[in-house]
């Protein structure tokens, strides 16, 4: 069979366009669907690393604030008595032999307490309310209930707030000195840069012994002896800064532990 021109003409545009077929479905639309699989991988990728960038810019500031944290945590402690200081009881050695030393006083007894945690408490005025019937006759303008809400805000917040457990040290001392080496012993305590803190003082005269009994003077005849008048001798009142006196002092010391810095570092 002879083709004529066009014949030939209309098959080389058929096969033209089979082979691009073939080639299409054959290798360009793979490779589409490659393209398309791969720039859908693309934007998950850029996605998960934009999310990782944002962590890592996230870790950097909570880094950041763990570190300054660490820092505000060491000042807030440095008030407080350091855990071995108490274990080892220099402290102790301190108030017994330095301070007593110092102001010129005998230790003549202690007594310490097991170290405990015991609870922090808040040093507050509680509010009271007093002779309510009597304000309430007086609040003509209604306003007793938020007057009295005012009133006891800082105690009502305070008193409805958790107390923290504290590693807590007592010490129990007796001792024996004039009046005003006492005072000098407890404001050298009381100027101690740390939480230790004079809970209880209570003071006796020491009796000097007797070691001679003083002649009584004659009367004479047909007088009759006068009573000598005598002040109280065993009141502060009279107390002077020679008066040799013994003081009982109850000694709290407070501590925590102290926290390592956090490693923060970069790997």
């Amino acid at each position: 069979m002879k083709l004529t021109y066009r014949d030939k003409v209309i098959l080389a545009i058929v096969l033209a366009a089979a082979i691009f077929a073939g080639g299409f479905f054959g290798l360009i639309k793979p490779k589409n669907t490659e393209i398309k699989d791969n720039q859908a991988t693309l934007e998950t990728l850029e996605n998960e690393k934009t999310e990782i960038e944002r962590k890592i810019k996230r870790i950097k500031t909570v880094s950041d604030n763990i570190s300054t944290i660490h820092e505000k945590s060491k000042k807030d402690t440095a008030v407080f008595v350091g855990v071995n200081e108490i274990n080892e009881t220099k402290k102790l050695d301190e108030f017994m032999y330095d301070y007593a030393e110092k102001a010129h006083v005998k230790v003549t007894e202690l007594k310490t307490d097991p170290i405990t945690a015991s609870a922090l408490n808040y040093y507050y005025t509680p509010y009271v309310e007093v002779a309510t019937a009597l304000r309430e006759s007086a609040d003509i303008n209604g306003d007793l209930r938020e007057n009295v809400a005012k009133e006891s805000a800082d105690s009502t917040y305070i008193s409805s707030r958790g107390v923290e457990n504290i590693i807590s040290a007592r010490y129990g001392l007796t001792i024996e000195g004039k009046k005003k080496e006492i005072w000098d012993y407890l404001e050298r305590i009381e100027k101690i840069d740390s939480a230790v803190i004079i809970t209880s003082v209570s003071l006796s005269k020491v009796e000097e012994e007797e070691t001679e009994k003083k002649a009584t003077p004659a009367v004479p005849e047909g007088q009759t002896p006068q009573e000598e008048k005598k002040e109280d001798s065993d009141s502060d009142e009279y107390w002077d800064d020679e008066t040799v006196l013994e003081a009982n002092i109850v000694i709290q010391l407070y501590s925590v532990y102290e926290m390592p810095k956090p490693d923060t570092d970069e790997k």
